[in-house]
């Protein structure tokens, strides 16, 4: 039984957790809580108790889409999530279908959590969780299925950039197979953290619904940068996530920045990101158009975006839909 109390606190600080991120079997690491009013939340429930499949659809129904934790339990809250990740996606009696959820929501949340504030403990905490997502991708291609059936169309920036991450590192397994010259964990930290850049640009430019006037235009070119930098500084630079990073929007005719780059200059890892990074796109609302279908959007990269891609990647890239 989970435990209801109706004393409320706002003397503490607070971070959401998706209900996704709760395994119903695996008992809550600390306290929960409800938000019921600006800074104001109640008890929801204590450390130790469990938390069922029918407390979350009971919340679901009252329009609750997620819980709150004391932010002093943060590291223990992120501890539990990837054990709980681990045992997920190693139990051979667990779905598929589970298992792409609760990998997805994880992802989600601690994306959201980095993108927000990037120090270097929440990017460990990041790359610590991602991990599993990668060991489901490599040992389940159900699951995989799974994953890029769910990933949601909207115009949050966290959600945008775990759903690259997951198409990304599904398409660098197809693309690479078998190959031991690639490192598929290092590889995920580059893709999910591609736009770390653009939590330093101000969200009257990210979510502006018309056009970007040149100087706007000139402060989004320099999120590359800006991530590389921010990776950098917090000791977590590795030569995939430079490469994924500073190159995902080069392109082959030399229009892409941030250096211009061209033709076979641009790594594939940054191909990689590319395609996923449009295909997100195409497929999500946007201030400044209304999402395409997976149909349009692949018509769309195929025929007028991507003429300078890599075909052959391509035709990996759409092994994903193939279900």
């Amino acid at each position: 039984m989970l435990t209801h109390l109706t004393s409320a606190t706002e003397d503490k600080d607070y971070r959401p957790i998706d209900l996704g991120c709760l395994h119903p079997e695996i008992s809550a690491p600390c306290d929960l809580f409800l938000r019921v009013g600006p800074r104001r939340y109640t008890l929801f429930a204590r450390k130790g108790l469990g938390f069922s499949q029918h407390h979350r659809q009971n919340l679901l129904e009252t329009g609750v889409q997620e819980l709150y934790i004391e932010e002093n339990d943060a590291p223990v809250f992120y501890r539990y999530l990837k054990d709980a990740l681990t045992q997920v996606v190693r139990n051979p009696n667990c779905p598929s279908e589970t298992k792409a959820q609760f990998v997805h929501a994880a992802c989600r949340d601690i994306i959201t959590r980095v993108y927000s504030d990037p120090r270097a403990a929440f990017i460990e905490q990041a790359l610590e969780v991602i991990r599993p997502c990668v060991d489901l991708v490599v040992r389940d291609d159900r699951a995989t299925r799974c994953l890029v059936q769910l990933t949601a169309h909207d115009v949050n920036t966290y959600t945008h950039c775990t759903n690259v991450g997951i198409f990304s590192i599904a398409l660098a397994r197809i693309f690479f197979g078998s190959s031991s010259e690639h490192d598929l964990q290092n590889l995920a930290s580059g893709f999910f953290l591609h736009d770390l850049g653009k939590c330093k640009i101000p969200l009257e430019i990210l979510n502006k619904p018309g056009r970007l006037d040149a100087d706007e235009w000139l402060v989004v070119q320099q999120h590359p940068r800006n991530g590389y930098d921010l990776l950098t500084e917090t000791g977590h630079m590795t030569d995939e996530a430079r490469i994924i990073i500073l190159e995902h929007h080069e392109k082959d005719d030399g229009s892409g920045y941030p250096h211009q780059m061209s033709g076979r200059d641009i790594h594939p890892y940054a191909r990689i990101c590319r395609i996923a990074d449009v295909y997100e796109a195409l497929t999500s609302d946007r201030p400044y158009h209304n999402r395409h279908s997976t149909y349009q959007a692949l018509k769309m990269m195929k025929e007028k975006i991507l003429v300078d891609m890599d075909q052959d990647l391509f035709e990996h890239f759409l092994k994903l839909f193939r279900f």
